[in-house]
């Protein structure tokens, strides 16, 4: 794991609470409920090579999560959940601490080898070398793209290209989930001078892999303390880009967010069309839905309706970032 700080005093006190606990748990438990910092992709595929995906410590967490986490979840399985991911707050909380995130959202289906994938890899990169920790959801698709575009910043974009051929000859997790995480840690294994970015994903959505291009993994059991801590993580702003259900979901909820100041000022909102599909965001409604959304029943502009951008270009979203 990733020592994000140094171990607060209160895991002490949870670990004697949890060694009297660890009789109705088992002694498999497959996680610590009281993690000292954030995970690596070593820690979360560790096992592997013992069986593939599906033997690994992320599977394994998931399989226990999966089992327990229906209508009948046990107190005690319930309270090491808790603890584990307040835990994991603790040190995402560390981690953050002088950084300027910005989050970039979108599908997961997205497929490695095309020009969405590849526009998601540059925005990435060119938000690394602004100075920026580039966050995501931490699952395949553009959430990956993103996190291996801020990973190879330092590299030359030749170099990038030739990884993303190696990826694109594993396209979807869906086809042959052991060959997509097969390639992607070979290709990680070979990324030297890596720039640190971040991904907070859940086991909530545990059969998707976690992508290995994040360097500090921040991941919960409780998707919805993920989802809300992502978005209000982000205080330099989110970039959107095309998804699905889930990315409008977390669109609008940003913007409940900006509009109401849950979390402190509002930040940039800023929509890529992907290269494929130039007019996506508008087609879609949602610039028009959030239209109405910033409109108060005075008139005026909730907060946030400012900070909405609509770049035609990763360029553009660079330029819209800039104190």
């Amino acid at each position: 794991m990733n020592d994000s700080a140094q171990t607060p005093d209160w895991v002490a006190e949870v670990d004697e609470l949890i060694a009297d606990l660890r009789g109705p748990l088992g002694d498999d438990l497959p996680f610590d409920p009281t993690p000292p910092g954030l995970y690596t992709a070593d820690d979360l595929y560790k096992g592997i090579e013992n069986g593939g995906f599906a033997a690994c410590i992320d599977q394994q967490v998931y399989a226990r999560a999966r089992k327990s986490g229906g209508p009948a979840i046990g107190p005690v399985e319930a309270l090491a959940h808790r603890l584990h991911d307040h835990g994991i707050t603790v040190a995402l909380d560390a981690f953050r601490a002088e950084r300027r995130l910005v989050g970039v959202m979108g599908g997961h289906a997205l497929v490695r080898g095309t020009v969405g994938y590849t526009q998601a890899v540059e925005l990435g990169r060119k938000l690394a070398q602004e100075g920026i920790c580039v966050t995501t959801g931490g699952g395949p698709g553009a959430m990956e793209a993103a996190n291996l575009g801020a990973l190879t910043a330092r590299m030359e974009w030749g170099d990038v290209e030739g990884l993303l051929a190696r990826l694109a000859e594993a396209p979807s997790f869906y086809d042959d989930a052991d060959a997509f995480i097969d390639t992607a840690l070979a290709v990680n294994a070979d990324i030297e001078n890596r720039e640190t970015n971040l991904s907070v994903p859940t086991w909530f959505y545990g059969h998707e892999p976690s992508n290995p291009f994040a360097t500090h993994i921040a991941k919960y059991f409780s998707n919805s303390e993920r989802e809300d801590g992502l978005l209000a993580i982000a205080t330099a702003g989110i970039v959107f880009v095309r998804g699905g259900p889930g990315t409008l979901q977390e669109v609008f909820q940003d913007a409940a967010q900006n509009a109401y100041r849950t979390f402190g000022p509002a930040a940039p909102m800023i929509f890529l069309d992907p290269p494929d599909d130039p007019e996506w965001w508008a087609t879609s409604g949602v610039m028009g839905a959030l239209d109405r959304a910033f409109l108060a029943g005075d008139g005026s502009r909730r907060p946030g309706w400012d900070l909405l951008g609509h770049p035609d270009s990763v360029d553009g979203v660079i330029d819209l970032l800039r104190p």
